[in-house]
């Protein structure tokens, strides 16, 4: 009877007989310090008041390297270069990547006819990209340090101007494209989202030059980001006004 006795009790204790002890809820997992999980969504506004939101829908995987894929809604402009709209991203331990290769491709095709239209009106005109592996564009290092200076971006792209699909009438074009990023300030921040008490302020001074018939043209572009660790982008500003982070929503935490 004592060892039946003594096994049961043992049964009790381990099973937590005899204590009124709750286990502590399991806390939902900080986001990393860039949110790349799949369903990591975030809405902002534009300076006139139109909204748009990014989310992260899936991953790839692209010459043995794994990426996660955005979506826009509504969809992002075809004819836009916005570095900070990519198609895909990648974060390692040092550094966060951004996939703007395709972008790119795009804005050629669109831009080049438009630079056009006037010299040769009425004719077909095809545009013809040679083969390039695109650099990925640096979108920070890590650590984030102030005044910390890289080259987020370098890359040519070179192609043909055809009229009238005729081998002999065939114009070379390039595209040139650079971008350099600074972390110019970290301090506190209130946005339509929520208050943040440690946000990195991020300057990015982008240069294009088109040539076409040996005659160049340069425009310059400049985008200041606020980033906040483990929420992401909060606020832009370029030549366009001022987009503002107005919610976002990660898996297992709730919507700001």
């Amino acid at each position: 009877m004592r060892l039946f006795s003594l096994i049961l009790c043992g049964i009790f204790i381990l099973f937590g007989c005899g204590s009124d002890e709750t286990l502590p809820p399991i806390e939902p997992q900080m986001p990393n310090y860039f949110p790349d999980t799949v369903g990591s969504q975030w809405v902002y506004r534009n300076a006139d008041g139109s909204e748009w939101t990014r989310e992260i829908i899936d991953g790839a995987n692209t010459h043995g390297v794994d990426y996660k894929v955005f979506t826009y809604t509504p969809p992002a402009s075809e004819t836009e270069l916005d570095s900070l709209k990519p198609d895909a991203f990648n974060v390692t331990d040092s550094q966060v990547f951004f996939i703007i290769g395709e972008k790119i491709d795009r804005y050629v095709q669109n831009k080049i006819p438009v630079l056009l239209q006037d010299e040769f009106e009425g004719l077909d005109l095809d545009i013809v990209i040679e083969p390039i592996t695109h650099p990925e564009f640096v979108f920070f290092q890590l650590p984030l340090t102030p005044n910390f200076q890289w080259d987020a971006f370098n890359t040519d792209v070179n192609g043909s101007i055809v009229l009238q699909n005729l081998a002999l009438l065939q114009f070379p074009f390039e595209v040139h494209t650079s971008v350099k990023g600074a972390v110019i300030a970290i301090s506190s921040l209130e946005t339509p989202a929520g208050s943040f008490e440690e946000t990195y302020q991020i300057e990015y001074k982008t240069e294009i030059t088109r040539t076409l018939f040996s005659e160049s043209e340069t425009t310059q572009q400049r985008q200041t980001v606020w980033f906040v660790p483990h929420v992401g982008i909060v606020k832009i500003e370029d030549e366009d006004g001022v987009t503002e982070l107005i919610a976002y929503t990660f898996p297992q935490t709730t919507e700001k």
